[in-house]
C-alpha cells in the first residue's frame, strides 16, 4: 500500500518543526499511525474503518485481514463545525470551540422541574443549555440546544460521514468491514458524532481511544491524542531508524529518512 504526499507539505512540515528544535526523521500517514493506537489486532484482522476526525482533514483507513488497505484524506474536518457554530452564534472561532467541547461534555440533559396547576411536578428535559460558566467575551449565556445539535452541529456531521460513506463505496471494500467503523481524532468527541455515522453508513460504530498504554496516561487516553500515542508506538514496533528505513531525498530536505510499513 502506497501513501503519497506533497513534497512542499514536507518541507513546510520540517520547516515547522526545526523553528522549535525538533528534528524529524521519518514519516506516518495519520491514519495510519491512529490505528495503532486505537485499533484491536482482531478489528483488523475482521476488516474495519478507522475515520480519524482532525481539525481541519479527516483520514480514512480500511484494514482487511491485517493490513491497510484503502486510505483516503478528506479536505473537512472538526473545524468546519466550529465555523458553524461562530456564524451561528455570530461568536469568535475561540468562542465557538468552548462551545462545541461544553456541549460535548454534557451527558444527561438539565432536568427543569415544572408545576401544572395543582397535580404533582414533572420532571421535564429543558432545551436550555447554561453557558455562563464558560464566561463567553460575547456575554452568551443561554442557547437551545436543539438548535445547535439539530440545526447546526448534525447537518455538518452527516456531510462529514456521507462523504466517508462515499470513500468507502469507491474503496470496494464496504461489504468486507464486519467489525464497523470507529472513529477517533478531536472530532470524535463532538456530540452526535456516533449516532450520525450510524444513521449515515448503516453500520456499528465506536468511539477509539488510545489502548495498551502504561504510566500517567489519564491525559492523553483520549481521542484527539491517538495520532501521537499511535507515532509512539510506531516508534517502539520499528525500534532505530537506521536499522528499519530507507532515505529519500526531497528538495530542501537533506537525507530525510522515511520509515518502513510494518
Amino acid at each position: 500500500h502506497i501513501v503519497t504526499a506533497g513534497s512542499p507539505t514536507i518541507r513546510n512540515l520540517e520547516k515547522a518543526f526545526s523553528q522549535v528544535g525538533v528534528d524529524m526523521d521519518g514519516l506516518v500517514f495519520s491514519g495510519y499511525s491512529s490505528s495503532l493506537s486505537v485499533l484491536s489486532d482482531t478489528e483488523k484482522e475482521l476488516g474495519v474503518v478507522l475515520v480519524d476526525i482532525g481539525a481541519g482533514t479527516t483520514d480514512i483507513s480500511i484494514y482487511i485481514d491485517g493490513s491497510v488497505a484503502f486510505s483516503s484524506v478528506l479536505p473537512i474536518g472538526a473545524r468546519h463545525i466550529t465555523n458553524d457554530l461562530a456564524i451561528g452564534l455570530r461568536i469568535s472561532l475561540e468562542s465557538a470551540e468552548k462551545v462545541k467541547l461544553f456541549l460535548s461534555r454534557i451527558v444527561k440533559k438539565v432536568l427543569k422541574f415544572e408545576e401544572e396547576g395543582d397535580g404533582p411536578k414533572e420532571k421535564r428535559p429543558s432545551d436550555e443549555v447554561d453557558l455562563v460558566s464558560l464566561g463567553l467575551p460575547e456575554q452568551l449565556n443561554k442557547v437551545s440546544q436543539k438548535t445547535l445539535v439539530d440545526g447546526i452541529i448534525r447537518p455538518r456531521l452527516n456531510e462529514i460521514f456521507t462523504m466517508v460513506g462515499l470513500e468507502i463505496k469507491k474503496s470496494g471494500f464496504g461489504g468486507q468491514t464486519p467489525s464497523g467503523l470507529v472513529i477517533t481524532g478531536g472530532g470524535a468527541r463532538t456530540v452526535g458524532a456516533v449516532e450520525s455515522a450510524k444513521r449515515m453508513l448503516a453500520m456499528p460504530v465506536r468511539i477509539g481511544q488510545p489502548q495498551n498504554i502504561k504510566g500517567i496516561i489519564d491525559e492523553i487516553q483520549d481521542t484527539p491524542f491517538a495520532t501521537v500515542v499511535g507515532l509512539a508506538v510506531y516508534g517502539g514496533m520499528t525500534g532505530t531508524m537506521s536499522t528499519s528505513s530507507f532515505k529519500m531525498q526531497i528538495p530542501g530536505i537533506p537525507s530525510l529518512r522515511l520509515g518502513k510499513m510494518p
